[in-house]
């Protein structure tokens, strides 16, 4: 609801401020006073576009501000207005744009008159108000949610998808040298123990040839090393016992015979052992060559190609967890298109059950409110939409989180006219007493806690104003209602009533608002009833509508 509203500089307004009480708030006042100005400045807190020519003649600011409150949450919203039509916003002392005024006072007030920002004038929230009164915005949530996951899952496929088609050519690389670096079969050592390997058999045969001669000469050939220290150990032995120094060098001399049999004998081992293989060489050549290869191509190093082995090892992980994550991205993608399309169908037909029920029930409602005759249909049409998510019996149509049906609200408020799209209806009058059938009729499903109805009495009178102002009092138990009204049979049925009129000070006009109650609200009806000239006869006919038993105070 809309607790408080100042006003400062806008039109003939210099500075007001109005205090609004829940239930049904009446404005009443002579024309020109400033009421419509009133209900444009609460058009300036929903959102209503702003112009430099609004603003008080000799001023340059004007400034909009309201105390806005539902449940528990307070907002403080505020609107300066400069010359040349440009404005700041601000929600509780922060600023803000125009869209955020517009989502947030969206479900607060709802202006119902010659207003382009009316809830009734955008087709798009027809839907809602059907939705509403069949009971389907749960309904409507389920589908919303799978709506919006279906459009996430198309988001990251389409991205994916991208992604993956734009890494095939790398992909395709990747894999080749992968596969080339895993038939490699690369070990960290092995080039080390190859070139040991190489110089080995390179110089396997004179390698051979020189430990077999040393093998010979040292004990085998007639006259070997070993055989000539036998003989001089044999000689010096024959003197050992002539003194003790004697002894130790046939000692060393024993030794010395024992390690050269030793070495002829390893010799002779490891020569057996590096005989000539020209055929391992050829293989042992062929994997250096190919070591060889791989380190020019991978970094010059075994160690660099190791390490790219690893990199490609993870690459290709990846690359598989992506396409094993896109084969599962398109099974939810066909998942969610079958779910969301069934239930956009099921909604489509709840609201095709209840859209003759709503469109009778306004028409009853809007008879009474003295649209007699009107007809009013609830039209529904589902539009074929290339590239749609929406695919039913392989056609797509035109879709959002609300479903497929495209809903719009046609009336013909007189006989003989066609019937139009609601939103080009001219008069204001019929727009306020069309949307207060409406909300009448959707009176427990709307979840707006203010609305504003100004020109609400154009063109009706006598029983049928009477008939309004119920309809807005009993409206008014569940929300606040703000009105303007130029008849008493609607102005008496007010909780709370304003009185505006104007007055000229200083040769400028000047409008100022005043609560009216007791005995000053009598002579408001009064006055309402008879003109300028209030008799006692309209006073006490004010005090007859103004009784309890008359629905009013």
């Amino acid at each position: 609801m809309i607790k408080q509203l100042l006003v400062k500089n806008l039109a003939i307004i210099q500075e007001l401020e109005v205090t609004f009480s829940p239930g049904l708030n009446m404005i009443t006042g002579e024309t020109g006073s400033g009421k419509s100005i009133l209900i444009d400045a609460i058009g300036l807190l929903s959102g209503g576009r702003a112009t430099g020519d609004i603003i008080r003649t000799g001023e340059d600011t004007a400034v909009v501000e309201g105390e806005l409150v539902s449940g528990d949450d307070t907002w403080v919203i505020r609107r300066v207005v400069r010359a040349g039509g440009a404005s700041r916003i601000f929600v509780n002392e922060e600023p803000a744009k125009l869209s955020d005024l517009e989502t947030l006072t969206g479900s607060l007030v709802d202006l119902h008159g010659q207003h382009e920002h009316q809830s009734l004038l955008r087709v798009g929230t027809h839907i809602d108000f059907l939705d509403a009164y069949a009971g389907l915005l749960p309904d409507r949530e389920v589908l919303a949610h799978t709506y919006h996951r279906l459009i996430q899952v198309n988001d990251e496929l389409q991205q994916l998808a991208a992604q993956v088609e734009k890494e095939k050519e790398l992909q395709d690389l990747h894999q080749f040298q992968l596969s080339e670096l895993e038939e490699a079969g690369l070990s960290p050592d092995e080039e080390e123990q190859l070139a040991k390997e190489h110089r080995l058999l390179s110089q396997a045969e004179e390698l051979h040839r020189l430990l077999t001669h040393l093998e010979h000469r040292l004990q085998k050939d007639e006259g070997s090393v070993a055989g000539e220290l036998g003989g001089l150990l044999k000689q010096l032995d024959r003197f050992a016992n002539l003194s003790p120094e004697l002894g130790k060098l046939g000692e060393r001399l024993s030794s010395m015979k024992v390690e050269m049999e030793d070495l002829a004998y390893e010799a002779g081992r490891y020569g057996s052992s590096v005989n000539p293989d020209p055929k391992r060489l050829a293989e042992v050549e062929d994997r250096l060559g190919q070591l060889e290869t791989v380190k020019r191509k991978y970094g010059g190093t075994i160690d660099t190609a190791l390490k790219k082995l690893d990199w490609l090892r993870e690459t290709a992980s990846r690359y598989a967890a992506s396409d094993e994550h896109l084969s599962r991205l398109r099974d939810e993608q066909a998942r969610q298109r079958e779910a969301y399309a069934a239930q956009c169908q099921e909604l489509s037909h709840q609201r095709r059950s209840a859209r003759e029920k709503l469109a009778k029930e306004i028409r009853g409602t809007l008879a009474r409110l003295d649209m007699p005759g009107t007809r009013f249909e609830v039209r529904m049409e589902n539009l074929p939409a290339e590239g749609g998510i929406c695919i039913i019996n392989g056609r797509t149509y035109k879709s959002d989180a609300r479903g497929y049906d495209q809903v719009e609200f046609f009336i013909s408020p007189n006989p003989g006219e066609e019937l139009r799209p609601l939103a080009k209806i001219a008069s204001g009058g019929e727009v306020s007493r069309t949307m207060l059938g409406i909300k009448t009729v959707l009176a427990a499903y709307d979840p707006v806690g203010c609305l504003v109805f100004d020109e609400i009495d154009n063109g009706i009178s006598g029983s049928t104003a009477e008939t309004v102002g119920i309809a807005l009092k009993d409206l008014a138990r569940s929300r606040q209602i703000v009105c303007i009204t130029h008849l008493p049979q609607i102005a008496a049925r007010g909780d709370h009533h304003l009185s505006m009129d104007k007055l000229v000070q200083g040769g400028r006009t000047l409008s100022r608002v005043r609560v009216v109650a007791g005995e000053e609200r009598r002579g408001e009806i009064a006055r309402l009833l008879s003109g300028a000239e209030i008799t006692q006869a309209s006073l006490d006919q004010a005090a007859e509508l103004l009784t309890p038993s008359s629905g009013g105070q």
